[in-house]
């Protein structure tokens, strides 16, 4: 199998998101793995990680290459517009990386992370070949929703009717692809996080009394910047409220301004060197930005707040979330969870029964339902508790896995009559 993907670590501890290294070790139990990736200064162009051989391909000179890593390639574009001048160079190098081993070994099967680049880079690669491998993508939701009008529109479409098949992570995504045409089998399938030895319950870390988390990249459709306007609301109710925000990304310096007009601000240099969540003292009424954090260290943030704020909103692109990990590793975690009312979130959100949901941009309705959730033990005591229990029932890793391996065997299987 040839895993297609623009995330993947670079290194051993990389804070880069780890669900498409997750699930390709796990399918590495049953194919060989192969996985094209970007490269990036400080990581091999070949190189074998966990049993599975990893090829990066540079698409600029080394210490130019700017689309890749550290947040999305059009978050990127953004923030430096003369990086969209990689972007052809990109591109060829990707359908060149596709090319070369497709043609060296006999893959049963690509499989395509986001449907835009990775899937239409694996169509073209394989254009005027008598035996084609099939193709299977997963899109994640961005590459959906955002990147609006006719062109990207009729990219998508292009590309999602020459594959054998494509995984969605909410019915959402399912539903816009049928109001499309697409006939293409689709599939929901939740995103791949280990929900059976990392993010799990511990009932002996102390849950702290009022102290509110977001976890995610700093970027427009995270929508950080409501919440933070919200906390503003809630401290002046809740003098001993803290919020603590991980992560980093474009959005951090103008973040960071904007906290400051709202509420003292921390940063994790002034924490301990080998700090643990659950056991920091409160700091009622402060911002507190601890930057980027190794995916091992998250669960004990879930497991150490009050509530997870999952505040979402529809980027000026279109862009949006599909159904974004924190939400799932959060409730496993047993944290309650308030999230913006989006399509793909009520897939796991029920209102008042496995979370709460707040209109999207609506500071003051946040800043209400934080305020009500932290004055009312009742309330996260139920919302933890059906939260983790629903997490449990239906979104088992092993059986998310499982079911991905199932896809790719079928599709090996029709490809060989």
């Amino acid at each position: 199998m040839l895993v297609l993907t623009s995330t993947y670590p670079r290194w051993a501890e990389d804070r880069e998101p780890r669900f498409v290294y997750d699930l390709s070790r796990r399918l590495a139990r049953t194919f060989e793995v192969h996985v094209a990736a970007f490269h990036a200064p400080g990581a091999g162009l070949r190189e074998r990680m966990d049993g599975m051989m990893v090829h990066r391909f540079q698409y600029f000179p080394q210490r130019l290459q700017e689309l890749s890593y550290e947040g999305g390639v059009l978050e990127k574009i953004k923030r430096k517009p003369w990086a969209l001048f990689q972007v052809p160079g990109f591109f060829a190098a990707q359908i060149n990386l596709i090319r070369r081993p497709t043609a060296q070994i006999p893959f049963d099967a690509i499989h395509a992370r986001w449907i835009l680049p990775q899937g239409w880079c694996a169509v073209l690669a394989q254009t005027g070949r008598r035996f084609k491998v099939p193709i299977l993508c997963t899109s994640p939701g961005g590459d959906l929703f955002g990147l609006r009008g006719p062109l990207f529109d009729a990219l998508r479409r292009w590309v999602l009717q020459r594959l054998a098949a494509v995984t969605v992570v909410s019915r959402a995504m399912a539903e816009r692809m049928a109001s499309w045409g697409i006939r293409t089998p689709r599939h929901v399938l939740p995103m791949e996080t280990d929900l059976t030895t990392l993010f799990t319950p511990t009932p002996e870390t102390p849950r702290r009394r009022a102290t509110i988390l977001f976890v995610g990249r700093l970027v427009e459709k995270k929508g950080v910047r409501y919440l933070i306007d919200a906390f503003e609301d809630v401290r002046r109710r809740m003098p001993q409220a803290e919020l603590w925000i991980v992560g980093s990304g474009p959005e951090e310096t103008f973040l960071k301004k904007r906290a400051s007009a709202v509420a003292p601000v921390r940063s994790r240099d002034s924490l301990p060197r080998n700090f643990r969540p659950s056991a920091l003292h409160p700091h009622p009424g402060t911002i507190t930005f601890f930057g980027s954090v190794a995916h091992k260290d998250l669960a004990d943030f879930y497991r150490s707040a009050t509530v997870t704020v999952v505040p979402s909103v529809a980027g000026r692109s279109g862009d949006q979330e599909g159904l974004g990990l924190v939400l799932v590793e959060a409730m496993e975690c047993g944290c309650p969870v308030i999230a913006s009312d989006l399509p793909a979130v009520r897939d796991v959100i029920r209102h008042g029964e496995t979370g709460l949901l707040v209109p999207p941009e609506k500071v003051r309705l946040m800043a209400d339902e934080i305020t009500n959730a932290l004055s009312t033990p009742h309330l996260l005591e139920k919302l933890s508790k059906n939260g983790s229990e629903w997490i449990r029932a239906r979104l088992d890793w092993n059986q998310t896995a499982e079911k991905s391996k199932n896809l790719f065997l079928n599709l090996i299987s029709k490809n060989s009559l």
